[in-house]
């Protein structure tokens, strides 16, 4: 008894020895700590579904053209604003027509 409260447990993956709660890892059960326990079931599950992330096949992203759809997006809103300040100018003025 006294010989399992004196020997301090570590995480078989990264050697900390202070986790909010141990989990069972490929040593074993609780041989992991909490962050490497839940690293080692999401890579278990992802191998387990066949998902497979890549970081090298990464679509890249034309600037070119992500700024010019950016631009477009712009003036789109700039003309929807005036829209919108024009109605609200109508409405302002048939409400005060109305009232007066």
């Amino acid at each position: 008894m006294e010989e399992e409260k004196k020997r301090v447990r570590c995480c078989s993956d990264c050697r900390t020895t202070k986790t909010p709660m141990w989990r069972g890892g490929p040593s074993g059960p609780k041989s992991l700590c909490n962050a490497c326990g839940i690293r080692f079931m999401r890579q278990r599950r992802s191998e387990f579904l066949g998902i497979h992330r890549h970081k090298a096949y990464k679509k890249k992203i034309n600037t070119s053209i992500l700024s010019s759809k950016f631009c477009v997006s712009l003036k789109k809103r700039k003309s929807l604003k005036e829209e919108e300040q024009a109605a609200l100018c109508l409405l302002l003025l048939s409400c005060s027509s109305v009232l007066a």
